[in-house]
């Protein structure tokens, strides 16, 4: 064998052991990121089984295209001033614009973390991203506007905040969560609000509803009234596995519990409710729908 084909062989090899390390790290880094963790934010999707992929890309077209008209682009403060392109020469100004324009506006927005259940997605979303104001802001707006902008997504509940799921990190992270929206600095002003706690467990054995319904009370105070048909203010706490998100929402009622799909079957019924009623005020019902077009056509 010459020196060159064993110099080729010997690359060869290198090649491979660096490409199994590669390979390795990948998969590593990876991991960090398929299982939720504490103290990060985001959005629980639920969807049809097997439609999980999908319903994660339309998570990120749909949030994306609300971020984009409620927050700054990450990048809105790098371009360049008159001054800057007066200090440079041209050629250099050129390439630092090409260089910005090459970097996407929303490429760590949101990322998803896979949760290894059926029908259930999770997008994890920038510090900068509010996602209690961003699903509040979607569901409004596609509850105005009456467009379905949805496929595969049914339901948007957002987290402020995750925890470990233990009574002791559970209490700590509600006292940060919750007060916020039921106590203000001046006591004397403060305003009785209705509240409902809708806890959620899911593949987890340890954490008793009840016990944490009556923790969650406690930290909301005497005070304030729970109010189940009609409250102010929803508390979510959602526990899947060893993790526990929390967020506190308005609207729950009237966005129909964040469920899209709610959403767009209530406006059908109460489309049919409005054609039923002018119906009735103007004579067409069933029953005697037919004379009058008849009279209408003798009238003519």
């Amino acid at each position: 064998m010459s020196n060159s084909q064993k110099r080729s062989d010997s690359w060869s090899d290198v090649e491979r052991k660096s490409k199994r390390r590669k390979d390795r790290s990948y998969y590593k880094k990876q991991s960090t990121i398929t299982s939720l963790t504490p103290n990060i934010s985001g959005i629980f999707a639920s969807c049809t089984k097997s439609k999980e992929a999908l319903c994660v890309r339309e998570c990120y077209d749909l949030f994306n295209a609300y971020a984009e008209k409620l927050y700054e682009p990450k990048d809105s403060n790098s371009a360049l001033s008159n001054s800057d392109v007066e200090d440079e020469d041209i050629e250099n100004s050129i390439a630092k614009e090409l260089a910005q324009m090459r970097q996407p506006h929303t490429s760590h927005r949101f990322a998803s973390i896979q949760t290894g259940t059926d029908c259930v997605v999770f997008v994890k979303t920038d510090p900068s991203i509010n996602p209690v104001h961003l699903v509040h802001h979607i569901l409004t707006d596609l509850n105005n506007s009456g467009q379905k902008k949805t496929r595969f997504c049914k339901r948007l509940i957002p987290i402020t905040k995750t925890c470990y799921a233990n009574m002791n990190d559970i209490e700590k992270l509600s006292e940060e969560v919750i007060k916020p929206h039921f106590y203000t600095q001046d006591r004397d002003q403060q305003q009785k609000i209705k509240y409902a706690v809708v806890p959620n467990i899911r593949n987890n054995q340890t954490v008793e509803r009840m016990e944490l319904i009556t923790l969650i009370a406690r930290v909301v105070g005497n005070y304030h009234v729970v109010n189940l048909d009609e409250p102010d203010l929803v508390i979510i706490v959602e526990v899947f596995k060893s993790i526990c998100g929390m967020s506190v929402l308005s609207d729950y009622k009237k966005l129909k519990r964040y469920n899209v799909e709610s959403i767009f079957e209530g406006k059908s019924k109460d489309n049919i409710a409005q054609e039923h009623k002018l119906n009735e005020e103007t004579g067409l019902t069933e029953e005697n729908n037919g004379p009058q077009i008849l009279i209408s056509l003798r009238l003519g």
